[in-house]
Order: structure tokens, then sequence, then C-alpha cells
């Protein structure tokens, strides 16, 4: 066969993929992910702004410590602390101690604290073994989720662990470091929008 046939042949056979502008998928609307946690959805225009005070922070999806993806828009309509910490770190480890407490406090009041743990010892997201061994130790029946994927790297920067995060019913952040990141200053803030 010569080959410039064999070249002609070889080209028909080679799949073009597109697709007509009419048929092409429309975009979905966002669904919670199927997990134990409170579940609200948010408004279909909410658009993700920034990580700085009156900003929508960028949606994520992580697993927690029960191995389900959680997703931070499902917490549209609760105010949400998001406490951003590592399993290493002296002061993460202090608030940690206090997370139960706050969550039940408040809980009923339309409040989620979540935890993004974005090392473990070794300095490598936690696997859902020890995002398990984290909860129990410190008692924390709230989500506590690892941060596979590097969400939190660029919102700590050089600042450093733990940096927490107050969002309110809107999904805005109204407090974008609570500094000191204690306990008492994030009740303080948190009971001042519930």
């Amino acid at each position: 066969m010569p080959l410039l046939l064999v070249a002609v042949l070889w080209a028909a056979c080679v799949p073009h993929l597109t697709s007509p502008p009419d048929t092409a998928p429309e975009d979905s609307a966002w669904v919670p992910p199927d997990n134990r946690w409170p579940s609200g959805v948010p408004p279909a225009d909410l658009e993700a702004e920034g990580t700085g005070d009156g900003q929508v922070p960028p949606d994520f999806r992580m697993v927690d410590q029960f191995g389900d993806t959680v997703a931070l828009w499902q917490f549209w309509g609760l105010v949400t602390v998001l406490d951003i910490s590592t399993m290493w770190c002296a002061p993460c480890q202090d608030l940690a101690g206090d997370v139960e407490a706050t969550w039940q406090a408040y809980r009923s009041q339309g409040f989620v604290y979540v935890t993004v743990l974005a090392q473990d010892q070794g300095g490598v997201p936690p696997s859902v073994v020890g995002l398990t061994k984290w909860a129990e130790y410190y008692g924390i029946t709230a989500p506590v989720l690892s941060d596979g994927e590097g969400w939190s790297v660029p919102i700590t920067g050089t600042d450093g662990f733990p940096r927490v995060m107050v969002i309110d019913r809107t999904m805005r952040i109204v407090e974008d470091e609570v500094i000191p990141a204690q306990d008492s200053a994030i009740r303080t803030i948190v009971e001042g929008l519930l």
C-alpha cells in the first residue's frame, strides 16, 4: 500500500470530538455533598471573591474524619468558624481543646465550627485515620477536614498557623484573621453574628 494512501486512511480514522453549540451542557446548579453536617444551598449567583474581610471565600471540597466529602458552601445560612491549623502546631493544639465547647455552645443557634488541618506531624495533609485520631483526642464532634488540595496554603501565607476566619450566614468573611486565635476572641465575634 503506498505511503500516501496509508496516511489518508489514518487521518480519516482520527476522531474529532466537537459539540454543536446548541447541545453543549449548561452549568448545573451547586449540589451539596452527601455527609452528616448541616447543609444549605447557596444562591445560584454566589461567586468566590477572595479571602479578605467582606469577601466570599472560594468553595472547597475536602474529606472529613468520617471519609465523607464536605464543601464550605454547604454551610450557607450558618455562622461559620473556619480554623486552619496543623497537627504539629502548639497553638493549634491549644485551640483544638476549645473547639467542642464552642461548637456545642452555639450549634443550636445556626453555627458550625470547621477545622481544616493542612498538615500532619510529617508536614503532609493528614489521612482520614489522622483526622479521626485528632477529633477523638480533642473530643471534637464538629467537622475536621484534610486539606489535600492545598487550598489553605495561600490563605495562611507567612502568617502561620492557626488562621481563624469567621464567615457570616451569607458566606461573607467578617473576620479574615481572628487575633489572637483564641477561643475567647472567636466567641466574641460569633456572638455578635448570632
